[in-house]
């Protein structure tokens, strides 16, 4: 006889004889927070993923600190350890298929030496953080699982558990944390975990340069640089950059080290002369045109700045309504109604209805088998592009509709595309400040607010981006995001009331003075793992971090360590050690081995029942999406790191149909909604 789905899902193990809702671990429930679509390509359709070198790495550590607790206390030395790298590298290639992907066999033996050294620096912070000698864990790669009152079972692996003497439990997991400063490039972002050699990055003069050389991973004392405008970058001590010196009327210009930089900024700070170091700003991103954008980037922008979220129209004021609709027709050559509406205009943006879909202008006449004309030449549409679309459709081809952002092609498209577009949004929700003399635009939508500083980067402007709370009472509280810039070598409008209030009323010393990245704060911080690059560009310079900071060489930050995702982990491992032990643990602890740093969790009762309640409301929002079938992506910052972009609407590619019937087992042992 079959087993049953419960038996299933719990590996043939009874949970006293009650059929179980389903199974989530913490791996599953974090995807599923962090975006329901990649939940779904990883636990129902199992979509393969490239093996990724942070990835292996952090396999290969784990297997040598599970296995270095098998040694006497006195033989667990950080030589001993790092001697054991080699031997669970071999293992892993035995164990998981994929990691023999990691290098091609005809590789340059020298990088897969590189990244086996780099397993050895990240071992290495294990040994800053505890002293293995003194440890006796009572388990290892302990499996546990727990039944909620709800029927729901959870389930995970984890890492260590330590018993005191006193009974006490501390919960110990390590993270192999991918050290990650971004790097923008021609064609989004890379970070300098992953940037090779021959790949292109961006330089400070806007064109596209290559890497030439990468150094190994350094253990070196490290520094935070804060610039005025917000944005951050951590690199080691002798981390080179090109920054400007001011005194009175005179500038001097030279490269110096991160140490070097450090003992500069405390000497003007202590002068009371904090605005006379700075970086120059890099031109703006110089790309060709692209002809694949399927809606004209001025009407995006303006639909992004004042469309109806969920329609092809926009919103127009009556003040302008003459200059708009002169705009619209140029950038959408199809058909366009306006209709009047209290204080304003409503623009309608369709397909031309004398045509076919595809363009054709005869058709048959309707039958009584037909509802309507069918064109003529129905039988060769098979072989053409449709292109007589309303812009509604256009939009939700481009995962635009209900979902205002900008989608990452147009924010590499060509420099002219890119001031297009930033034209629209600010036609539409931009302004000009006579008294600052400065460009601003305004929005509630948080994912907008991102992607226009981002647009803004890549033109080479550094805004400056205020935040204040808005509140009301028809829609539920957002952020008010404003963000103030001033233009460069272009009017930033091109609605004619606008362009001529920013026209030529900004001076080159205001231009000049804005392109300074005036360095606000450093500070030194807990060393991480760091590396540099070289590149082919005439000054040695590319761009680093959100900021597109220009530099020589980049230490690679170890990113928000404290996040949310984290915490989370940690309480469902806590919840379920008490469902199972009817004990709270005294401690949890996360071990961070990329960047040598801990997070403890001290939980109590009040803290796991609360997360019980989020677990049982998360199965909820699981079994809703599967019985919807709208697994709706969620875009983040931990886009980058994703293996499934291409089929991800919220970054231009196409939605998979779903593969797997809900109530099949998936491998990761986590049962779907509807069983």
């Amino acid at each position: 006889m079959a087993k049953s789905v419960s038996e299933q899902v719990r590996n043939g193990t009874p949970v006293d004889g009650v059929d179980v809702l389903g199974a989530l671990s913490p791996s599953r429930a974090g995807d599923f927070k962090t975006c329901p679509l990649m939940y779904r390509y990883r636990t129902i359709d199992k979509l393969p993923e490239p093996p990724s070198p942070d990835a292996v790495r952090g396999t290969v550590v784990h297997k040598v600190l599970e296995d270095l607790f098998d040694l006497p206390a006195g033989e667990r030395t950080p030589d001993r350890a790092e001697a054991m790298i080699d031997g669970a590298w071999e293992y892993v290639l035995g164990d998981d298929e994929r990691a023999e992907e990691l290098f091609a066999p005809d590789s340059d033996p020298a990088a897969q030496a590189a990244w086996l050294d780099s397993c050895r620096t990240v071992l290495r912070k294990y040994f800053d953080l505890e002293d293995p000698t003194l440890l006796e864990p009572a388990e290892r790669e302990l499996y546990v699982e727990a039944l909620l009152d709800s029927k729901l079972l959870l389930r995970g692996f984890v890492d260590r558990v330590d018993v005191a003497p006193n009974g006490a439990i501390r919960v110990v997991d390590y993270k192999g944390l991918a050290l990650n400063t971004r790097l923008p490039t021609p064609t989004g972002f890379t970070t300098m975990g992953e940037v090779a050699i021959g790949d292109y990055l961006i330089g400070s003069d806007g064109h596209p340069t290559q890497v030439t050389a990468k150094s190994g991973v350094h253990d070196r004392p490290c520094y935070r640089i804060t610039f005025r405008d917000g944005s951050t970058v951590v690199c080691d001590n002798v981390h080179l950059w090109s920054v400007v010196e001011s005194r009175r009327q005179e500038q001097e210009r030279r490269v110096v080290s991160a140490d070097e930089l450090f003992e500069a900024w405390k000497r003007l700070r202590d002068d009371g002369r904090t605005r006379s170091l700075w970086i120059d700003s890099g031109s703006a991103l110089l790309l060709p045109d692209r002809d694949d954008l399927p809606i004209s980037p001025w009407l995006l922008g303006a639909w992004l700045g004042d469309g109806s979220t969920n329609r092809g129209s926009l919103t127009i004021g009556k003040q302008d309504l003459d200059d708009m609709l002169a705009l619209v027709k140029t950038h959408w050559q199809r058909d366009v109604r306006v209709t009047e509406e209290a204080t304003s205009f409503s623009v309608f943006l369709s397909k031309l209805p004398d045509l076919c879909t595809f363009g054709h202008q005869q058709f048959n006449s309707a039958s009584s088998s037909r509802s309507g004309p069918r064109c003529r030449q129905e039988a060769g549409h098979a072989s053409m592009v449709a292109w007589n679309l309303p812009l509604v459709t256009e939009l939700r081809r481009a995962g635009l509709r209900g979902n205002k952002h900008i989608p990452p092609a147009y924010l590499r498209a060509g420099t002219e595309q890119r001031i297009d577009l930033l034209r629209g949004l600010m036609d539409t929700d931009g302004w000009w400040s006579k008294k600052r003399r400065r460009a601003g635009f305004t929005t509630t939508n948080d994912v907008l607010a991102r992607d226009v500083i981002q647009l803004l980067r890549s033109l080479g402007i550094h805004p400056q981006h205020f935040v204040k709370p808005y509140t009301n009472r028809v829609r539920p509280d957002r952020n008010w995001h404003i963000v103030e810039f001033t233009p460069q070598d272009f009017n930033p409008f091109a609605l004619p009331r606008k362009a001529l209030l920013a026209e030529r009323h900004v001076t080159d010393l205001q231009k000049a003075m804005s392109r300074r990245r005036i360095i606000d704060s450093i500070e030194r911080v807990e060393s991480v793992s760091t590396q540099c690059i070289a590149v082919d560009a005439a000054d040695s310079l590319y761009l680093c971090g959100e900021g597109w900071i220009p530099t020589h060489n980049t230490g690679r930050s170890p990113g928000e360590a404290f996040e949310a995702k984290a915490l989370f982990q940690m309480r469902f491992y806590a919840l379920v050690i008490w469902k199972t032990r009817g004990v709270i643990p005294a401690m949890l602890r996360l071990i961070y081995l990329g960047n040598g740093e801990m997070v403890s969790y001290a939980p109590d009762e009040q803290d796991l029942r609360s997360t019980e309640r989020q677990l049982d409301a998360l199965w909820k929002a699981i079994a809703r999406a599967h019985e919807s079938g709208d697994w709706r992506p969620s875009k983040s910052r931990l886009c980058d790191w994703c293996s499934f972009k291409e089929f991800c609407p919220e970054w231009g590619g196409t939605l998979l149909p779903l593969a797997v019937a809900a109530e099949e087992i998936t491998e990761s042992g986590d049962l779907e909604p509807g069983e």
